[in-house]
């Protein structure tokens, strides 16, 4: 069953690595797709959203980390908790005052749950030991 266990957060931490590092390829290559979601128009958006792009690409290298040793950086997965939760609230107020569309919402949804699946990795590992 331990193999199972493993190959399954490999496989989750992964596949939240490719999420992270294609989104990061998106704002730094395309960042106007984003903006035109958002319905952002201020042409100083475009360099905040390619900004962005370092903290993305760090949790997806982060990510990627956890799927090559899950012992040794298991403890990025609760900094993940807490930053794709943090990334849906604020998403997720934006929607409920009418400055974000549906659509704009979908990566916070898939945000929130790799958030759901990291912590119920982190809670299995810990009943685990």
């Amino acid at each position: 069953m331990n193999w199972t266990r493993n190959l399954y957060g490999r496989a989750l931490f992964a596949i939240a690595s490719a999420w992270n590092l294609g989104g990061a390829a998106m704002l730094l290559f395309n960042p106007d797709f984003l903006l035109s979601r958002l319905e952002i128009k201020d042409t100083a958006a475009r360099l905040l959203a390619q900004s962005f792009t370092s903290s993305v690409a760090t949790w997806g290298i982060g990510y990627a980390l956890i799927a090559y040793d899950q012992q040794r950086f298991r403890d990025f997965a609760w900094l993940g908790v807490i930053s794709k939760t943090l990334f849906f609230l604020i998403y997720l107020v934006a929607l409920l005052n009418g400055r974000l569309s549906a659509t704009a919402f979908v990566p916070a949804l898939a945000d929130i749950f790799f958030a759901l699946l990291f912590l119920e990795f982190l809670l299995r590992a810990k009943q685990k030991k």
